[in-house]
């Protein structure tokens, strides 16, 4: 009778223990998503300081529970937050996080199935340090172009890959192969296997490229195709402030401008 009483309270133990563990990672898991949205919210909303409280949140979540999956959502994070940096010219934070991203990005390297997307990383965080300092660029600039066709051949299906060489053909000088109007392509294949399979975290990263591709028309000539490329952004998220307050107002007045010429 005593050993039965112990075996069914081992039984209970193993079970809650069961239980716990899967309560546990569904908790991370829902962390994750949080995270996630918030950085969503930040880039619809331009409220930056959401995006950064998230990646903190995201940094220590991989500390307590590391794993490839969390500290690429580290990664993608702090890209974006980079790269929105640079672009308002704060250079300043825009290096710090770049030197604590490449740390993180040295362990996504040693893991087995993120080849191409350390790959992509790379050569943006390369694409960063030439902006920082433009004359890396002969080096750095056809190191990316050969990481992003590399991580082309290995994950054509990996909607980043398309992303980088639409940004590498978009900002590079034409004497060294630049193109927006070749950039238009790869951003479009960018778009069309985000929306066939939209994963949580790449939803601002859809929103993104949509607005490169407007800008690629725009640069290009075409009005209209720029106006109904970031039209089709407020379809997806009619909040996003930075297009309804800013971009698509701009390229307007830019068509008008042109045309009254």
């Amino acid at each position: 009778m005593e050993r039965s009483h112990h075996k069914h309270i081992l039984t209970a133990l193993v079970l809650m223990l069961t239980l716990w563990i899967g309560f546990s990672g569904f908790t991370l898991a829902s962390q994750q998503t949080h995270f996630q949205n918030m950085i969503y919210k930040a880039y619809t909303g331009s409220d930056m300081s959401i995006w950064e409280n998230a990646l903190i949140g995201l940094e220590k979540a991989y500390e307590k529970s590391p794993s490839d999956d969390l500290l690429y959502d580290v990664l993608l994070a702090q890209y974006g937050l980079i790269g929105y940096y640079l672009a308002i010219d704060d250079n300043r934070r825009g290096r710090e996080k770049l030197e604590k991203a490449r740390d993180y990005l040295e362990v996504l390297q040693q893991a087995k199935d993120y080849e191409a997307e350390a790959m992509l990383f790379q050569a943006a965080f390369n694409a960063f340090r030439i902006s920082l300092r433009p004359w890396l660029g002969v080096n750095l600039g056809p190191q990316s172009e050969r990481l992003i066709n590399d991580a082309i051949s290995m994950k054509a299906s990996y909607p980043r890959a398309w992303v980088e060489k639409g940004n590498l053909l978009y900002f590079a000088p034409a004497i060294f192969g630049g193109s927006k109007t070749k950039a238009i392509d790869h951003y479009r294949e960018a778009i069309r296997l985000m929306e066939a399979n939209m994963q949580n975290n790449h939803r601002w990263l859809y929103l993104s490229t949509l607005v490169g591709l407007a800008r690629a028309y725009e640069n290009t000539g075409d009005y209209d195709m720029a106006i109904a490329t970031l039209e089709k952004s407020l379809q997806f998220e009619p909040n996003f402030l930075w297009v309804k307050d800013e971009v698509l107002p701009e390229i307007k007045s830019n068509m008008i401008s042109n045309s009254s010429r």
